[in-house]
């Protein structure tokens, strides 16, 4: 008979989304999507039949989760039994005093690890759960230091919140470090965890993350979703993602130096997010990279050519990066006898011998200088 589990992990509720732009409504939105991307996974691993779901760690964020946020929760797992709900507690929502782990009073069907060494939890006959908790967000603590033990029959899965050393994304913080090669040689059949936002399904390791279900950052671009985890008679272990993220996320290149007009602008941006193919535009989320040598005399704003491309398409939201560069003849500017000439030349002069973060604030300055000379009305990047 071939078992079955569900794993999510990083769901992040509660979160803010100030860096994606999101405000007010939207972010109201956008929390309340993370909750029904819980609810969803529910329904998903009942209908596969599965005996438990598994989280790895993130499920909320500390900071900012609250008495209904726990309510939600308990009330939500509570509504799956006798599907057992099994917690790994990670650096976001460790299981620190005053956190929700501790003062919510939960269901018979939940199980949250407290310890920062695996420990064991029987599913079913043959199925073993060993899960661990960060007890403080900075642990550093290796999953698979210690030495469980996994010699006996049956199929033995781990379960954390930690960071792979050897697949980790730039830039990713160094929570719960271990390495891929150590869950076989450690007598699990896989490890089931949290902490990177993409989606990695290596069967060959055993190494499983689900990546979010939701996009929280304009990164987590793609299909998105839980992991359902099959457990053969025999003890083979697959993984069957699904994807039922109903948000989307893009980034886009839009090239603007043909653009003659802010208006022109405006066009281009609008061509290149409706080539992303605007599914359900009132659940996608564009970041557009503004690029190319433009008229400094065109008054650009990136606020301006937000707003238009996202009324223009009912998308959610669109977040502009202008990296655009103003058009300058310096060979001309240079020595033309004008206002405009000693303002190119002061501002020259002065790049030279700065360092980096001078130089781009000078950059900066060449650009609106030269576009309030031009007469253009002057909009932030």
């Amino acid at each position: 008979m071939t078992i079955r589990l569900l794993h999510l992990s990083d769901l992040h509720l509660d979160r803010v989304f100030a860096a994606m732009g999101c405000q007010g409504e939207l972010a109201r939105r956008r929390r309340q999507g993370l909750r029904e991307a819980l609810t969803g996974a529910g329904r998903l691993a009942m209908e596969q039949g599965c005996l438990a779901v598994t989280i790895g760690g993130d499920l909320y964020e500390h900071e900012r989760a609250g008495v209904d946020t726990g309510r939600f929760l308990a009330e939500t797992f509570a509504s799956w039994q006798p599907m057992r709900v099994l917690i790994s507690p990670g650096n976001h929502d460790a299981l620190l005093p005053g956190s929700l782990y501790r003062r919510v009073e939960w269901p018979d069907n939940v199980t949250v690890f407290g310890a920062t060494e695996l420990e064991p939890v029987e599913l079913t006959d043959g199925v073993t759960i060993w899960g661990l908790a960060h007890r403080e967000p900075a642990w550093q603590g290796d999953p698979l230091a210690g030495s469980p033990a996994t010699s006996g029959s049956g199929v033995h899965l781990a379960l954390f919140h930690g960071a792979e050393i050897g697949t980790r994304p730039e830039g990713k913080s160094m929570h719960g470090p271990f390495h891929a090669e150590r869950i076989r040689a450690a007598g699990f059949a896989a490890a089931l965890c949290g902490h990177y936002h993409g989606r990695r399904l290596d069967t060959g390791s055993g190494l499983l993350y689900p990546g979010t279900p939701e996009p929280l950052s304009f990164d987590d671009e793609g299909g998105r979703g839980p992991v359902v985890v099959e457990i053969s008679d025999s003890g083979d272990v697959q993984f069957i993602a699904h994807d039922t993220n109903r948000w989307s996320v893009f980034t886009v290149e839009c090239d603007a130096e043909e653009c003659g007009s802010a208006e022109a602008v405006i066009d281009e941006v609008t061509m290149h997010c409706e080539s992303t193919g605007l599914g359900n535009p009132e659940r996608t989320m564009i970041r557009v990279d503004l690029t190319g040598v433009i008229d400094s005399a065109i008054s650009l704003d990136a606020f301006t050519v937000e707003l238009s491309v996202r009324e223009r398409l009912g998308l959610a939201a669109v977040k502009v990066r202008d990296r655009t560069a103003p058009y300058v003849d310096l060979e001309t500017a240079l020595v033309e006898e004008s206002t405009r000439g000693a303002f190119v030349r002061a501002a020259t002069a002065a790049a030279k011998d700065a360092d980096l973060e001078d130089a781009l604030v000078l950059e900066e300055a060449l650009r609106y200088g030269l576009m309030a000379l031009s007469g253009a009305e002057v909009g932030l990047r």
